[in-house]
């Protein structure tokens, strides 16, 4: 099964991708906030996860079992990891 593949809408997602990427490394690197900025940090990095699966590997298309279990995994690690950090 094939389908047409928008490069603009690719090409949005990664630059979308990239600022967040950006926008978590100098949340990193601000030291204020402790807990809050952990809770952001794995907030952005869930969204991240979601906009990859969802865009590269075409889980757009997918049945929603797969959607389901796929988006469940990222935020059971996410909530772990914020457990794991307060």
């Amino acid at each position: 099964m094939t389908s047409p593949v928008s490069h603009r809408g690719l090409w949005l997602v990664w630059l979308w991708l990239s600022v967040l990427t950006l926008l978590l490394a100098w949340l990193a690197d601000w030291r204020a906030g402790g807990h809050t900025v952990a809770l952001l940090a794995l907030a952005g990095a869930w969204l991240k996860g979601v906009a990859v699966a969802e865009e590269f590997m075409a889980l757009r298309h997918a049945p929603l079992w797969l959607r389901s279990c796929v988006h469940g995994w990222l935020l059971l690690v996410c909530g772990g990891l914020l457990t794991s950090f307060l």
